[in-house]
């Protein structure tokens, strides 16, 4: 298996999100052994290191994803209803505009016919 071309691609291309819980269950008998230990694996085999770190990485990043998919769902769903916040927010500043433009007219109009008063009072 280990000769086979394209057993690194293999292995770089592994579908690490979507581990089978008996494969880690698997991993994680092995990654307790004394003889799984990365330090006396190298001293045999620098190919069976590498694997050894590969496997001992697939079971931490298990580990990890475990805990931070729930998390990554609370944000996608906090990020999803402040989007819809932010765009009642963005009307509301609109029609505060609309209203806000409307006294300033009606302000502007009013000056001019208070002009107007006073013009005519001379």
């Amino acid at each position: 298996m280990v000769s086979e071309t394209g057993f690194l691609q293999s292995l770089s291309t592994y579908g690490k999100d979507n581990i089978p819980p008996p494969i880690i269950k698997k991993i994680a008998t092995y990654t307790v052994m004394e003889d799984f230990q990365p330090e006396r694996v190298e001293k045999v085999s620098k190919a069976a290191y590498g694997l050894c770190m590969w496997c001992r990485a697939m079971e931490t990043y298990d580990m990890v994803a475990k805990q931070v998919g729930p998390k990554k769902e609370k944000l996608a769903e906090a990020e999803a209803e402040y989007a819809e916040v932010m765009e009642k927010l963005e009307k509301k500043r609109a029609d505060g505009k609309k209203v806000v433009d409307e006294v300033q007219r009606l302000n502007n109009k009013l000056a001019g016919l208070e002009r107007e008063q006073d013009d005519l009072a001379l």
